[in-house]
């Protein structure tokens, strides 16, 4: 049985149907938690947490949107994981590499592959971004909030907010060309 139609289960009151989600899930999520948080009893409560807070959530998700269940949960997990990591402050440790959704998470091959041609070309496009607006993107990637940035850059709020809106922008360029299938070697 596929995601949606166990989706579709327990949003109309079959419990027992999430446990399914869960036990698909399960261990490439704790994994994937481990690889923000390196402490395994932190990675099972947040893995806990974001289980709860997904199943109470189910009600308003719809999987004719085109957002696959996996990605959602995916997100909710990093998000967490970023919010515990700030708590510690401790978001300068997660490697960039670490904020996709893991390849075993995939339903299939051909997810999988689109996933790794999306990170393919995120790196590529980050790669052509100047500076300074790499150094922002990548440190807002990594979970700062504006206000870490601007510390640690030594520049204000405002500053950090204008580098980042010129980065999604010049970033929506750059994914075009790739994500449309043209390639060009193009310094902005």
């Amino acid at each position: 049985m596929n995601d949606n139609a166990i989706i579709k289960l327990t949003q109309s009151g079959d419990v027992d149907a999430f446990a399914q989600l869960v036990q698909k899930y399960h261990k490439n999520l704790l994994a994937f938690i481990y690889r923000f948080v390196r402490d395994p009893h932190l990675s099972e409560d947040i893995g806990q947490e974001v289980f709860l807070d997904v199943y109470k959530s189910l009600p308003k998700f719809d999987p004719e949107m085109g957002t696959p269940f996996s990605a959602w949960l995916y997100i909710s997990a990093r998000n967490r994981c970023i919010s515990e990591l700030r708590k510690h402050g401790t978001t300068e440790s997660v490697p960039i590499e670490d904020y996709h959704i893991i390849t075993g998470a995939a339903d299939n091959a051909e997810e999988a592959l689109i996933s790794h041609e999306g990170r393919q070309a995120l790196a590529a496009s980050l790669e052509q971004l100047p500076e300074p607006f790499r150094t922002t993107m990548v440190k807002s990637l990594q979970g700062a909030s504006l206000n870490e940035i601007a510390c640690q850059c030594g520049i204000s709020q405002a500053t950090v907010k204008t580098r980042l809106f010129r980065a999604k922008e010049k970033m929506k360029q750059l994914m075009k060309e790739y994500v449309g299938g043209v390639c060009h070697e193009r310094r902005i």
